[in-house]
């Protein structure tokens, strides 16, 4: 698979990330391997291991969001490719609504998020988010 393959594989999982900002799931999860090695860590949440806890998890963050009140912006920081695994580190940055609020509060994520080329295309196998540090 080419890079553009890559590329399209990180495009989706920004546009999968906007979707969880306004409650939806089924992007992320399309992205995800079903393989038992896949990791997500998310900032408020100890991690979880497998497709099934994944699936639990990224479903219950994504009802924590109603709204993104803006295009979520994506600051890549660094970025490799091999034939196999590919990596992209940055920021995730944003203003999202909760769900019993009209409250409209900042989003700002460092995010690792790790693919590997399997039989059926690119997969997220790591997805690390932690909040951004202070300055």
């Amino acid at each position: 698979m080419s890079s553009n393959d890559f590329d399209a594989a990180v495009a989706a999982s920004r546009a999968a990330v906007q979707a969880m900002g306004r409650g939806d799931p089924a992007p992320s999860l399309a992205l995800w391997t079903r393989r038992d090695d896949a990791v997500l860590a998310n900032p408020l949440k100890p991690a979880v291991v497998g497709w099934a806890s994944i699936e639990a998890e990224t479903r219950r963050v994504a009802a924590t969001f109603t709204e993104v009140a803006e295009p979520l912006a994506f600051e890549e920081v660094s970025r490799i490719v091999t034939a196999d695994l590919g990596y992209v580190i940055g920021f995730e940055r944003g203003r999202v609504r909760r769900p019993g609020s009209e409250a409209v509060v900042p989003l700002s994520l460092r995010v690792t998020t790790v693919f590997r080329r399997e039989a059926d295309g690119w997969k997220l196998v790591l997805r690390h988010a932690d909040r951004t540090p202070a300055a």
